[in-house]
């Protein structure tokens, strides 16, 4: 007979022992579903923070940005696109009156921008003094200045010119036209000599006294009364024909309203354009011409001669 195993009692089959207990599922802990909220609201809250300080940095920069291109700016479009932009930014207030200056200041040089007076650019200046338009105003007074100074003609114009503008566009044309108008300059000697040259002439024209005439005028002259390339021959011929038998005298009066222009050529030799006003007197025992009067226009050479002389009557009387 077999022997038993008397040392431990059998275990029925699935039926678990004292040292062989079947494993019970874990129980689950049911988590508060607050925790996420929390955790998920701890992870938004810094991170929208963080977005909120950014976009109101950025925000902060973009403007300053925009105001700093404001800065010597006269486009009235970058002000209203601020204002657009930024309406109610610290410095609004503050572009909304550049703006408006400026708008007046661009309706007043609208006003003024064809206009032919120095004065209001002048004006304009002083006004608008860190106007960057002062630069166009100084062009235009430059311009302005220059003609004005041509239509005189004069040294002294020229010199009030340069004086103004010593580095203007036109200070070298100045120069230029300065130093020919100097040389233009009648001395009250030239007056003199021109005065006492057509006094002789027509002192021997009335005297119809050819030898002395003949001593105030060139060997030909372009132009003598209506004949050109006149010869001394010429002219003698022309006052013998002037003269008819019954002139007991004539006489010539000179005015003193000369109007003088002097001309220096390349060598500097110098010729005078002459235009005066003279008056004639004739003792005549026949009936006829006893009064003329006449614009005289002469040309005289550097030797102070008579190089062309016209005559035309203004008015006359008869007996």
């Amino acid at each position: 007979m077999e022997e038993q195993n008397m040392t431990g009692a059998q275990t029925p089959t699935g039926t678990p022992g004292p040292n062989n207990r079947g494993t019970q599922p874990p129980i689950r802990t049911k988590r508060n579903p607050w925790i996420y909220v929390i955790i998920a609201l701890c992870i938004l809250i810094p991170a929208l923070v963080a977005g909120g300080f950014y976009f109101y940095v950025n925000k902060q920069e973009t403007e300053e940005q925009a105001y700093a291109l404001l800065n010597n700016n006269e486009n009235v479009e970058d002000y209203e696109n601020y204002l657009t932009q930024f309406p109610n930014s610290a410095h609004a207030d503050e572009v909304r009156d550049r703006l408006k200056q400026l708008r007046t200041m661009y309706a007043d040089w609208q006003r003024i921008a064809n206009s032919g007076y120095a004065s209001d650019f002048e004006r304009f200046s002083q006004n608008y003094p860190q106007s960057q338009l002062v630069k166009q105003c100084e062009l235009k007074i430059d311009s302005l200045d220059w003609e004005t100074a041509k239509k005189l003609n004069t040294p002294d114009a020229i010199s009030d010119y340069l004086e103004k503008h010593p580095d203007g566009r036109y200070a070298q044309d100045a120069s230029q036209l300065q130093n020919t108008l100097v040389k233009s300059i009648v001395s009250p000697d030239e007056r003199g000599t021109i005065s006492s040259t057509l006094h002789g002439f027509f002192e021997a024209f009335g005297n119809n006294d050819e030898t002395s005439l003949f001593t105030y005028i060139t060997p030909t002259m372009t132009q003598f009364l209506n004949k050109q390339n006149a010869t001394k021959a010429d002219v003698g011929n022309l006052l013998k024909k002037t003269y008819s038998g019954d002139i007991e005298s004539c006489s010539f009066v000179v005015n003193d309203d000369y109007q003088i222009k002097k001309t220096v050529d390349d060598q500097g030799n110098a010729s005078y354009t002459v235009a005066c006003s003279v008056d004639q007197h004739i003792i005549r025992s026949g009936e006829g011409k006893t009064f003329g009067s006449y614009t005289v226009s002469a040309k005289l050479n550097s030797e102070m001669k008579i190089s062309s002389l016209t005559m035309k009557e203004v008015s006359r009387a008869d007996n």
